[in-house]
């Protein structure tokens, strides 16, 4: 098991009144106030949380919880400042006011237009006030179906229900998607210097397309080709045509110097998504 540390953005969307604001200082503070006061444009909540990550690393991570408010002008015209970066989406509904549950969907591909889809969790609020819930089969039907793979956590900012849960839940799901990202970024980087390697052996006489394809099966063809026209853009080696659709690959003098050395762990960065 290994230590990891990161941070990540948190934004809890919704529309207005649905409780944001009260869901995350009943998680953050442990406090509820039954006053309510809008949020004007958006307000950060640093927390710190401890998770066994799916790979079973233990994540020690700085959470910056984003309550953003719930009006969907601002929305649209800052929409790219106020979610870029973001890690995980907490939609928050209020089981009164069904309409807030079918807007749940338009915050959810607001995020996703930004950051090309994060793990999302969604939140139905009031569960306290169950008893004058109008949220019914229909609704309930739909959100089975608009958010198949999502989960869902009733929740009370008042008495505090589902509220551990629905903020663990979205954390552990963000920390899962930065490890999984990193093991694919750790993965890359292995390829190219298997590929560097490979052409290093060789020598004068070089590799081939169809030899690439045979040695790393493993790989896509065009992940193949990409990897390798990676390394070609950062001269450490070189493609040669050598007939219609195919080519040779030969190592630079400054591929050999690499492949000799640990310096080639950063030739080419995957910055984290």
């Amino acid at each position: 098991m290994r230590l990891r540390r990161m941070k990540l953005k948190i934004c809890v969307v919704g529309e207005r009144a649905v409780g944001k604001t009260s869901l995350i200082e009943r998680y953050a503070k442990n406090h509820f106030s039954s006053d309510y006061h809008g949020t004007l444009g958006a307000y950060l909540y640093p927390v710190e949380v401890e998770v066994k990550a799916d790979d079973g690393d233990l994540v020690r991570a700085k959470v910056a919880l984003f309550d953003l408010m719930g009006e969907h002008s601002i929305r649209e015209t800052f929409r790219d400042a106020m979610f870029y970066g973001t890690h995980g989406v907490l939609a928050v509904a209020d089981l009164e006011r069904p309409d807030t549950l079918y807007a749940a969907s338009e915050w959810v591909r607001a995020v996703s237009l930004v950051t090309g889809g994060v793990p999302f969790h969604i939140a139905l609020n009031k569960v306290d006030r169950a008893s004058t819930s109008v949220v019914g089969p229909k609704e309930t039907q739909w959100l089975k179906e608009e958010f198949p793979l999502a989960r869902k956590t009733l929740t009370s900012a008042l008495t505090g229900e589902g509220v551990e849960e629905a903020f663990s839940g979205i954390i552990g799901k963000a920390v899962d998607s930065v490890v999984q990202r990193g093991n694919r970024r750790t993965v890359k980087r292995i390829v190219r210097q298997k590929i560097l390697a490979f052409v290093v052996r060789r020598g004068a006489a070089g590799v081939s397309k169809q030899e690439f394809l045979t040695s790393f099966k493993e790989l896509e063809h065009n992940e193949l080709i990409e990897e390798i026209d990676n390394l070609v853009a950062i001269d450490v080696i070189i493609k040669e045509q050598s007939g219609p659709g195919t080519f040779r690959v030969k190592a630079t003098e400054r591929g050999r110097e690499i492949a000799a050395s640990t310096l080639w762990e950063e030739l080419v960065v995957d910055e984290p998504a």
